[in-house]
């Protein structure tokens, strides 16, 4: 009977063996994913439709298209009591701002450059773009712009916002213009 007892305890020891060996297979495994998720939370991802040739039309875009757009509704269509052409002008510049600021990111990540020539430009592209959404945000919901005759006048303040826009605008227009012409 000495004999089923013996194999009893091997088997034991085979198990006990079997439990061990799976123990330590998890502790790895877990210890790989965890150092996993922590070098990839401190590596910045991009998603994959980003590449320096998706973020430079995109900028042509908005130097050519956008900015014609812009500059005909602020100068031919703007009228303060449609409050509609308002509010998609906003959306139009805070889309831009945000598809920009992703671009932006991601060459100041992958090629260490920035979107607008430098981080100055590019700054000050950003803040004039923001600052033409808050000013029509403004007039949209309401805000009184006093002329000298005392009636409601925002032109004035919405025309100088842009043009503050298509100056620095136009200065990397003028950059990149430059910077084909001796490629």
């Amino acid at each position: 009977m000495k004999t089923p007892e013996k194999s009893k305890s091997t088997s034991t020891s085979r198990a006990s063996f079997q439990r061990l060996r799976l123990s330590f297979k998890a502790a790895v495994i877990t210890g790989v994913i965890a150092t996993c998720a922590t070098s990839g939370a401190t590596a910045k991802t991009h998603p994959s439709y980003l590449t320096d040739s998706y973020c430079n039309t995109l900028v042509e875009q908005f130097v050519d298209s956008g900015m014609r757009s812009l500059g005909k509704y602020v100068n031919e269509n703007f009228k303060p009591k449609y409050k509609g052409g308002i509010r998609n002008t906003i959306n139009f510049l805070n889309q831009r701002t945000e598809w920009l600021g992703e671009c932006d990111s991601y060459l100041a990540d992958t090629a260490s450059t920035r979107l607008f020539h430098d981080e100055q430009n590019t700054k000050a592209i950003f803040d004039a773009m923001q600052a033409l959404a808050k000013e029509l945000q403004m007039v949209r919901e309401g805000v009184e712009y006093p002329d000298e005759t005392g009636a409601n006048n925002p032109r004035p303040f919405i025309v100088s916002r842009f043009e503050t826009l298509a100056e620095l605008v136009d200065q990397h227009h003028t950059r990149m213009l430059m910077k084909k012409q001796f490629q």
